[in-house]
């Protein structure tokens, strides 16, 4: 008799074993990158012909070609998406090289900024900072992820300046950036002049002109 039931239960075992249905698996590397270069693709497609607030993540979806579920899936709100997108396609622009003066690299940095603005980006983050008046999450992710990673990386030229010597020792870096980077802001969403290279550079100028030491100056 224990032979016998050792047979049965090994049979059902089997049987327990091959109804299991197989283990799923993940959608491959190649199809999740398709799909994320599709939303940002349809992400900024969109930005061209409609503001930040009209768009909408059904819109998204249809001309990325996936599921709405994708979309909250990766990003939680349509501001998170439009701003992983901006940190994607217009960062990357921003980005400086490292053999430069202080007073070159931000130069370099402003008119690369202007430029940014100028171009299709603009629209979409004066769009986003708009957004943000009302939303503080928004805000405080724009300044996180565009804004502070640059304004770090430029007050750090700036130190780096103070102690070669090309600017005095009462510099106040922190200070010298938003000088500038704030007039730029302020002329690129109140529009209360052209906003462009030419402003830049008279305006890096006019700021850091009383900080230079005298070797830099001569």
């Amino acid at each position: 008799m224990s032979i016998d039931f050792t047979q049965r239960s090994d049979n059902i075992i089997l049987v327990k074993k091959n109804v299991l249905p197989p283990a799923r698996k993940g959608r491959p590397p190649s199809e999740m990158a398709a799909s994320h270069a599709a939303i940002m693709d349809a992400v900024y497609a969109l930005l061209q012909e409609n503001s930040v607030r009209d768009l909408t993540m059904e819109e998204i979806a249809k001309r990325a070609r996936v599921g709405k579920p994708t979309l909250y899936k990766w990003w939680s709100t349509k501001a998170t998406l439009v701003l992983a997108m901006l940190c994607e396609r217009m960062a990357p622009n921003l980005a400086m090289p490292t053999v430069l003066t202080a007073e070159e690299s931000l130069r370099l940095r402003v008119r690369r900024l202007i430029d940014a603005f100028n171009g299709p980006f603009g629209k979409i983050v004066a769009g986003l900072i708009a957004e943000g008046q009302s939303e503080p999450a928004i805000r405080q992710e724009f300044f996180d992820q565009l804004v502070s990673p640059r304004r770090t990386a430029t007050i750090a030229d700036l130190q780096r300046g103070k102690k070669a010597g090309e600017l005095l020792p009462d510099t106040e870096p922190d200070l010298l950036n938003d000088a500038i980077f704030g007039a730029i802001y302020y002329r690129f969403l109140l529009h209360s002049g052209p906003l462009t290279r030419r402003f830049g550079e008279e305006l890096v100028e006019q700021v850091i002109r009383g900080h230079r030491s005298g070797d830099a100056r001569s």
